[in-house]
């Protein structure tokens, strides 16, 4: 027997609310990732205001999370010796790493408006950009294995240097990079999933 509308309407509901739960866990990490002057990242609104045109970008906490990663990244190619030379040997595939971000999490920007069951024709963006992750997964999943295995080099040789910064850092980014495959990557694609149903009736 075919669904009804009303019928169908819990399984959309169920991914707006997994999305929800997404959002929260983001902001939760988020939250208590110290800035590089001692306190917390500030938190700032990525949703248009009213009657302004929608525009799809990385939520501003999460792009400041990456910017401090990256700047603690490139000072780590700055140093001497087996520090150095670790950070130097994953510079192109660490910064590449960084730069798909920008790419990649702009849906993640709609999960205010989503939980309040808003979606726009202009959200149709999101749906392009999850399919693009979908296909690019094995290749992103290989990058993450790469880059994982030098970060672990890197730690090995800051534990040898006594650099705590730089173990330190090394045991965030592990970290983050965990956190894009076991949250962020699949919010986003619930993200396009979600959108393209609700577009699509």
């Amino acid at each position: 027997m075919a669904r009804t509308p009303q019928q169908k309407r819990p399984a959309a509901t169920r991914l707006a609310c997994l999305a929800a739960i997404a959002l929260a866990l983001l902001l939760a990490v988020a939250a208590q990732e110290p800035g590089r002057a001692g306190g917390l990242i500030p938190a700032a609104a990525t949703d248009s205001g009213p009657g302004e045109p929608l525009e799809l970008k990385v939520p501003a906490s999460l792009r400041a999370r990456h910017e401090a990663f990256h700047a603690e990244f490139i000072q780590a190619t700055k140093e001497a010796g087996k520090l150095g030379d670790a950070a130097r040997l994953i510079e192109q595939l660490g910064s590449a790493h960084f730069a798909k971000a920008k790419d990649v999490f702009p849906p993640l920007g709609l999960l205010p408006r989503l939980a309040t069951g808003k979606v726009t024709p202009e959200m149709g963006e999101a749906v392009q950009i999850a399919e693009k992750l979908r296909a690019g997964l094995p290749q992103i999943h290989g990058e993450h294995r790469e880059l994982l295995a030098g970060l672990k080099r890197l730690g090995e040789a800051a534990k040898e240097e006594r650099k705590t910064d730089y173990v330190r850092f090394v045991e965030r980014l592990t970290l983050h990079i965990q956190e894009e495959e076991d949250v962020l990557y699949p919010t986003v694609l619930l993200i396009g999933e979600y959108v393209k149903r609700e577009l699509d009736k």
